[in-house]
């Protein structure tokens, strides 16, 4: 049975009140990925609030500098690629079946001039019975970088070494990450990121994404958690695939489980120039 990890407890100040052309590598091989968890809750693996792990077998401060350069690669291929988005939003009643149900489903395709555009319908129907929400909130998502790790921005970062997990085929090593300070322009984020111990890519991340003004949530987009994994595209090429964040809502007649869940699928490669990877998606 394969475990999916969840945060119970982190540092204090994270306390769960917690942005040219490519040369994709040739290595044929893709790996297997952290497996998205399955629509029932998963069981909590703890990770401790003062962590206190065995030294990894390379300096903590050379992983987080193989893992931004990977990340470098990532965000210029990604870049490269288009992909099939579907953004699901869905209510449930008390015994866990689905009752309201919202879903986006868009391709992004990149035009000749380099710039990302969505294709997709535009006014999808509805029908959630609590949030009044449609595809214009969902530009909430876009403060939230696909590959936010890049070499100009771990900068920002405190990364606290918290030791090893397999997740699922994968080993890796856990950070535990805060920025050194926020601003209300940009989100940043608070959470944990799980390393894979091979290829030093960032796989699975877990967190919040807060500006000086708090999360970027809205009333209508109230999801502050996110719980986010990534797939091997090619060589050390990794993009997310998975996205979900569960929240409940009040009403009337009580607490109503909310859940968001983003699909990337169907990631093909176009010839055409990226952005740097000091800018951000």
């Amino acid at each position: 049975m394969r475990t999916i990890y969840t945060i119970r407890t982190l540092i204090p100040a994270f306390a769960l009140a917690i942005g040219l052309p490519v040369l994709l590598p040739t290595l044929a091989q893709v790996r297997p990925g952290p497996m998205p968890p399955p629509a029932n809750a998963p069981p909590t693996v703890v990770i401790s609030a003062t962590p206190s792990p065995d030294p990894p077998p390379i300096p903590a401060t050379e992983i987080v500098k193989r893992f931004s350069d990977n990340e470098d690669a990532n965000f210029l291929a990604h870049g490269n690629y288009g992909f099939h988005r579907t953004i699901r939003v869905q209510e449930f009643d008390q015994t866990g079946k689905a009752v309201g149900e919202l879903l986006i489903s868009t391709d992004w395709v990149r035009s000749p001039d380099g710039r990302f555009y969505e294709k997709g319908e535009k006014h999808p129907e509805s029908t959630l019975r609590h949030l009044d929400l449609d595809a214009d909130h969902m530009d909430v998502l876009q403060s939230i970088p696909p590959l936010p790790f890049t070499t100009p921005q771990i900068a920002k970062y405190d990364f606290i070494y918290a030791g090893t997990q397999k997740l699922d085929e994968l080993d890796t090593y856990i950070f535990q990450v805060e920025p050194k300070q926020v601003d209300r322009q940009h989100a940043y984020f608070y959470g944990v990121i799980w390393v894979d111990a091979q290829d030093f890519v960032i796989v699975k991340t877990l967190g919040r994404w807060k500006t000086e003004l708090g999360d970027v949530s809205t009333v209508q987009f109230p999801f502050k958690i996110f719980d986010t994994y990534r797939e091997n595209i090619e060589g050390k090429i990794w993009f997310p695939n998975y996205m979900r964040a569960d929240e409940y809502i009040p009403t009337k007649t009580g607490p109503v489980n909310v859940r968001l869940t983003v699909r990337w699928e169907n990631y093909k490669p176009r010839a055409t120039a990226a952005p740097s990877p000091g800018s951000t998606n």
